[in-house]
């Protein structure tokens, strides 16, 4: 378990403006935390800096030394990489497989360095390629393939008031049986981002500032990457115990439908969602085997991110209590 979060001191933790965060992040690098995870960034190129600070300026800095889960870098590996032609390379203390980047799209390359760490450097937590959110007690965990709008889903759930743990990595303490909040940058892709860019901007007059700008010609075409609100930052050592299971199905010529699902096929779903279920074998095992056990499960297939909204909370407001277990397996 990481040092640094199963001591978390707030004492040590400051609230920098722009320009102090500025400087330290293109010095020695400066010590957050996200989540459970506390991490050293350091970015040479002054736009990344700029994009980073649109997202993370309000997660929690550290102005002491501490022991680190991670490390990352953003930088050239040359003169010419860093003025000339400048391209963004990520190192980090695993092995440094991701391609470089050019330095205008560096912050595909950051975020891309912090999946690397955590799906390659976390053995403590079952990981989940799932977007998970939580309110009131609620822990819902919505495993789905890239493409299957679950990123989009997990983020306007959570710009109309659920906690977001993640739109990428579900985390479960395996000793608690709880869902861990990571909440980082939601990765948008092409037709989410205008999506997702109206529906902030219902809440929220300013919906600009929550937005980097795209960034086109990635390896998965445009990106655009979303602040979590804030509530979510400051909830992000808030956990929930998992009791819903929904596979969200992205069709846009379909007719929105909650379609019913066996337990079995949804534990088969969860475990092929696990980036790590093999690394850890039987504990993972047991654990999803209790997370579908305790959960309500459900597919949902839906046309646009408001029908996806509405089928969620009419599942979850159908199973209003969730400690009670009243599917069959079918």
């Amino acid at each position: 378990m990481p040092v640094a979060s199963r001591f978390h001191n707030e004492n040590k933790l400051v609230k920098l403006n722009d320009s102090e965060l500025d400087k330290r992040l293109s010095g020695d690098g400066i010590a957050m935390e996200v989540g459970p995870f506390s991490v050293n960034v350091l970015i040479k190129f002054k736009n990344v800096r700029e994009d980073f600070l649109k997202i993370y300026r309000d997660f929690p800095f550290y102005d002491e030394p501490i022991v680190l889960d991670h490390s990352i870098s953003v930088f050239g590996r040359n003169l010419f990489r860093q003025y000339l032609r400048p391209q963004a390379f990520v190192e980090t203390e695993m092995n440094n497989d991701t391609i470089p980047l050019p330095a205008k799209i560096g912050m595909v390359s950051l975020e891309m360095g912090f999946n690397w760490q955590v799906a390659m450097g976390c053995k403590q937590y079952l990981m989940f390629h799932a977007g998970v959110v939580a309110r009131d007690g609620i822990g819902l965990i919505m495993p789905a393939m890239s493409g299957s709008g679950k990123s989009t889903l997990a983020a306007g759930l959570s710009f109309r008031g659920w906690q977001l743990h993640s739109d990428e990595f579900g985390l479960l303490d395996l000793d608690a049986g709880e869902l861990i909040p990571y909440p980082r940058a939601v990765s948008l892709k092409n037709q989410s981002i205008p999506v997702m860019k109206e529906w902030v901007s219902r809440e929220h007059d300013n919906y600009e500032d929550y937005f980097t700008p795209a960034y086109p010609g990635t390896p998965k075409g445009t990106i655009c990457y979303l602040r979590p609100p804030d509530q979510s930052i400051e909830e992000m050592h808030k956990r929930t115990k998992p009791n819903f299971v929904i596979l969200p199905i992205f069709d846009p010529n379909s007719e929105p439908k909650i379609r019913p699902i066996t337990k079995t096929m949804a534990f088969f779903r969860l475990v092929a969602s696990s980036a790590n279920y093999g690394d850890i074998g039987e504990r993972a095992f047991s654990s999803i085997a209790k997370i579908i056990e305790e959960s309500f499960v459900c597919e949902i297939i839906y046309p646009s991110l408001d029908t996806a909204v509405e089928l969620v909370e009419a599942f979850i407001a159908e199973h209003s209590d969730p400690k009670k277990a009243g599917q069959d397996d079918g």
